[in-house]
């Protein structure tokens, strides 16, 4: 263990001023929080996109914070989080139709124009989030270098769960009846985990984490309107058509899936669709890891995704280092892993 976290790329990160815009879209009013300096040509605009139940703090944070591999990837970009309608910390209930994740794959082009973006794009999606990033990336290619899409499908929901789903509708729904989120917070906690992750039968510690910050967000925030809108956006999702994966729809792409996650099938299935449109399509599957890969095994995706950014030509200005160094410490961080993996369990 020590040698795994012994293994650092040797920079030190600064903390990068950020600052706030509203946008106005087709889907309603988004919040975009922007990092590193837009005048400043060698840096590549990164675009995120969180997962239902998230805002860009809560998906991003943890993975942010977590060593010099995430600066480092990260300090390449000027970059535009944004909080999907009504996910932001402190938002009102959103109103009018329920918009489809093809509507909100439209709000990056309000973004991109807003911000006076004019670079070839990054896009960094979470769940839900890739799935709108893939959107994208289908229809307005030209304005994209790359996708990072993390437990990513392009599937639809099975006839049982939307079933469920529909049951549980009236819990998930705010209505007069809705106090019951004040007097039975863990059922409702249950619900959104099983929604959001699926059904673990052993919770880890990033769940339990989980379970308190959506408690959280129900009792202090109110947000329980936003958050079914956008998961109702998610499950009643249509996959796109073999057709749109092309080489003129396409571009390079990452894919990061847990092993363990109920997503992977999934995951796995996109990639081999993004590969018939011609172009890279990287999979890496962090194992043993849950659910929440960037959370999980922070150090396997951000050198991952520096080699991938340095397959697109970023991240090789001076003081970087060399791709061939960011393999060599991938492959020991692979060899530390197995020796742990092999460790006898105490008893």
């Amino acid at each position: 263990m020590t040698e795994l976290q012994g293994i650092r790329l040797g920079y030190t990160p600064s903390a990068a001023p950020t600052t706030t815009l509203r946008v106005d879209t087709n889907c309603g009013p988004v919040t975009v929080t922007m990092s590193g300096d837009p005048d400043n040509p060698s840096l590549f605009p990164l675009v995120t996109l969180h997962d239902f139940g998230f805002d860009h703090v809560s998906q991003f944070q943890t993975f942010q914070k977590s060593g010099e591999e995430a600066a480092r990837f990260l300090a390449q970009f000027r970059t535009y989080h944004i909080d999907l309608p009504g996910c932001e910390e402190g938002a009102g209930d959103a109103s009018g139709p329920v918009p489809t994740l093809d509507e909100l794959a439209s709000v990056i082009a309000h973004v991109r124009t807003s911000c006076s973006i004019t670079d070839k794009m990054v896009l960094l999606g979470v769940g839900a989030g890739a799935n709108i990033a893939m959107r994208y990336m289908t229809t307005h290619t030209k304005t994209v270098l790359g996708v990072i899409l993390v437990e990513a499908t392009n599937d639809h929901e099975s006839w049982t769960k939307w079933t469920q789903d529909k049951i549980t509708d009236m819990v998930m729904k705010p209505s007069e009846m809705f106090s019951i989120r004040n007097e039975k917070p863990a059922e409702i906690a249950n619900t959104l985990l099983d929604k959001h992750f699926g059904r673990s039968a052993s919770p880890t510690p990033i769940l339990s984490d989980s379970r308190r910050y959506l408690i959280h967000r129900m009792l202090t925030n109110g947000n329980v309107n936003n958050y079914h809108r956008y998961y109702e956006s998610f499950y009643t999702r249509k996959p796109l058509p073999p057709a749109a994966f092309n080489e003129n729809t396409v571009v390079p792409s990452l894919v990061i899936s847990a092993r363990q996650s109920w997503r992977n099938d999934a995951s796995v299935d996109l990639r081999a669709q993004l590969q018939t449109g011609g172009k890279e399509a990287s999979l890496l599957e962090p194992s043993p890891c849950f659910l929440l890969p960037l959370e999980e095994a922070p150090l396997e995706c951000s050198i991952s995704m520096m080699l991938f950014i340095q397959s697109l030509g970023l991240g090789l200005t001076a003081g970087l280092t060399s791709s061939s160094t960011l393999q060599e410490a991938y492959s020991r961080a692979e060899k530390t892993k197995e020796m742990i993996s092999q460790e006898p369990e105490m008893v």
